[in-house]
């Protein structure tokens, strides 16, 4: 009985630890938003954006808008664990070149994590 009692502590504590580590890499549905105030957003016709981390793409979201132009702020869903990833965001603007910018972000289990477009 004396050397059962340690074991079944030991394997107890590595379970709980297991269940934890698994807990915070589970993937959840993230808020992702993308302020455009500062690059005219009536005047963009499409926005693609790309969130990636360490090279593999996690969501990719492509908006059409139109005439009407995009909102000032756009709010996407990403599926993936909390934690840094790269945000590669895409502006096409009618009769204008795109334009491509890339940003760094931490993804956040509470709250949205913002991305300001320059």
């Amino acid at each position: 009985m004396k050397r059962l009692l340690p074991r079944l502590a030991f394997l107890a504590v590595l379970g709980g630890a297991l269940i934890l580590w698994g807990e915070l890499r589970k993937p959840r549905d993230l808020v992702l938003q993308v302020d455009l105030t500062a690059v005219l957003p009536g005047e963009i016709d499409e926005v693609d954006v790309v969130v990636s981390r360490a090279g593999h793409a996690l969501a990719r979201h492509d908006v059409k808008y139109g005439a009407a132009g995009a909102p000032g702020l756009l709010e996407f869903v990403v599926h993936a664990a909390p934690g840094d990833a790269e945000v590669e965001t895409s502006l096409v603007y009618s009769g204008k070149p795109s334009r491509r910018m890339q940003s760094e972000v931490k993804l956040l289990k509470e709250g949205a994590a913002r991305v300001r477009v320059e």
